[in-house]
């Protein structure tokens, strides 16, 4: 028998082996990759879970925070565990730094009508630096950057 013979007579079984061989390989392909979708959809569902439990701890971590800092709690804070108290009367004396312009300009060069925000020097802002002797010092004060240059 020849070559070619060899290759006729495996033709007809040839071809529906072929054809069967793709039919299976699509078919575990859609197997796997619903497989892979079913997977990410648990896995999703676990993440919005995780989420809404993070957003809900947030939430009461903002509400506490809120608490915290309401002026009467503050000032109990204050009076109670640092021994603070408001001042006597006649015990705060306002004055002008740097002479009658300032005056004009508004406190120690800054215009009357700006008040400072809590990030900005001077306000009782929690991690705001302060202002001390013309320079910045973090709460821990150390030295910080010149207001002045």
């Amino acid at each position: 028998m020849s070559a070619r013979g060899a290759v006729a007579s495996l033709l007809p079984i040839g071809r529906p082996a072929l054809l069967v061989a793709v039919a299976a390989a699509v078919g575990i392909f859609h197997v796997w990759s619903h497989t892979r979708v079913v997977t990410a959809g648990y896995r999703l569902g676990e993440l919005q879970r995780s989420r809404a439990a993070l957003q809900a701890g947030r939430n009461r971590l903002e509400v506490e925070v809120a608490t915290l800092r309401t002026p009467g709690r503050l000032e109990r804070f204050a009076r109670e565990r640092l021994g603070m108290a408001p001042p006597a009367a006649g015990a705060v004396v306002a004055g002008r730094v740097g002479g009658s312009e300032a005056g004009r300009a508004g406190v120690a060069g800054v215009e009357a009508s700006h008040r400072p925000t809590p990030a900005e020097p001077g306000s009782s802002g929690g991690g705001a630096p302060s202002r001390r002797d013309g320079r910045l010092a973090s709460r821990e004060g150390k030295p910080g950057r010149s207001l002045h240059p």
